[in-house]
Parts: C-alpha cells; sequence; structure tokens
C-alpha cells in the first residue's frame, strides 16, 4: 500500500476512529511513530517473515533499495 492509498483509505472513516497495528504476540496496539525506512523485498521470505526487511539483514548490494514509511506500535519492537 502507498501512502496515498492510505490517505484515501483512512478519509473514508469517521475522524475519531483510532488507528492500530498488530500487538507484539496477539491483539493490537496504539500507533505511537511513523518513520522512514530503507528496505528490500525478501524473496525467501517464510510465513513467520516479513514480506521486507531492513538493509542491515542483507549482505549484497545488488537488491534493490525501497524507502517505506514504518507504522510502528508500543510493543511492536518487541517481535
Amino acid at each position: 500500500m502507498t501512502a496515498e492509498e492510505l490517505i484515501a483509505q483512512l478519509q473514508k472513516l469517521p475522524p475519531e476512529t483510532p488507528v492500530l497495528v498488530e500487538g507484539y504476540e496477539t491483539g493490537f496496539d496504539d500507533i505511537v511513530e511513523l518513520t522512514p525506512e530503507q528496505v528490500v523485498r525478501y524473496r525467501h521470505a517464510q510465513e513467520w517473515d516479513g514480506e521486507y526487511q531492513t538493509l542491515d539483514r542483507f549482505s549484497s548490494a545488488e537488491n534493490k533499495r525501497l524507502l517505506a514509511a514504518v507504522i510502528h506500535g508500543r510493543r511492536g519492537h518487541r517481535r
């Protein structure tokens, strides 16, 4: 999803609607931060892996880097 697509979806909601992210193990958390991150697509992702990973996970410079907006929840860093 791009920023434009996310904004379009959010604009359909009442302004007081909470926006949440997945919690650490179960449930959902409030969003606490939105940060830009350099990522690459992880072509060999397993079911438990994210489709994108940070650059430090790869030693090859041939992977196409993408700038993504990452939504952080209160406990998401514990994953």
